[in-house]
């Protein structure tokens, strides 16, 4: 028969346990209290100084003499760069099924090339799709498709990840799908570059992407939709309103087509 265990020695036990639970929460208080400190103490004594100078950390040498090694700015740029090309990747896969996976485009898909593309170009235009400025004109069908695709980026941090990828990607210059006269082009163009530069570089400062990957047919296709109203109509489309009288200049479709063959051509130069 079982005897019951002696009333001092079960308070004994019952002592121990509570004495080894409240150690325990002490320690993992203390633990998670200090591993919140780091970052804490990073933002408190790190940031006051410019980076890589001594100035940011005097305080804390003069205080401890300690000799740990001081990591440089750009060791852990390179810790996080990993992540933010890996969250890019895997945004840019939907990407890829039109566009291609390296950014070459697809005429089947009506894709045009997006690598080589200015990055502050391609996030404006990414937060136009989103925003209904771009894509939502009645007869702009390939403008539709796009601006579903850019509403599966939930955010800009998201657009950002997505356009540092595409930065990345290796350029090729497009092929010639249309019969272009590049000296006529050449002539058309002289517009043009006031904005998008001699050789189609582009200019930030003029709200003018380059031109110089992109492929013949998009650009046509483009001014095309310009001249028409089915893009650079919207009251938001600020950059759009100051294209679309340049493609008014341009007679018909063959003009387009030798502007075009002029800017590819700037393209198979480099």
């Amino acid at each position: 028969m079982i005897q019951p265990k002696n009333l001092k020695t079960r308070a004994s036990d019952e002592s121990f346990c509570s004495l080894l639970v409240g150690f325990n929460f002490i320690f993992f208080t203390g633990l998670l209290a200090f591993m919140l400190f780091l970052p804490l103490q990073a933002v408190l004594f790190g940031s006051d100084a410019p980076h890589g100078t001594d100035a940011s950390h005097e305080g804390v040498a003069d205080a401890s003499h300690d000799t740990t090694v001081e990591v440089p700015v750009a060791a852990v740029a390179v810790a996080v760069d990993p992540i933010t090309h890996a969250a890019g990747k895997s945004a840019y896969m939907i990407c890829s099924t039109c566009h291609g996976a390296e950014g070459e485009g697809n005429a089947a898909l009506n894709a045009p090339a997006l690598a080589g593309q200015d990055d502050w170009y391609l996030k404006r235009q990414l937060i136009k799709y989103k925003e209904g400025v771009r894509g939502s004109h009645p007869d702009d069908t390939h403008g539709m498709q796009m601006r579903a695709m850019a509403m599966t980026l939930a955010d800009e941090t998201k657009i950002d990840e997505v356009v540092a990828y595409i930065a990345q990607l290796p350029v090729t210059a497009p092929l010639a799908t249309f019969d272009g006269d590049v000296a006529k082009g050449a002539a058309s163009y002289a517009l043009c570059a006031a904005c998008h530069g001699p050789d189609g570089a582009g200019n930030e400062l003029m709200n003018a992407p380059a031109l110089q990957n992109l492929q013949d047919w998009y650009i046509v296709r483009q001014l095309q939709n310009y001249k028409s109203g089915v893009r650079g109509t919207h009251p938001k489309d600020i950059e759009g309103m100051q294209m679309r009288p340049m493609s008014m200049v341009l007679a018909d479709e063959q003009a387009m087509k030798d502007v075009a063959a002029f800017i590819n051509s700037k393209a198979a130069a480099k």
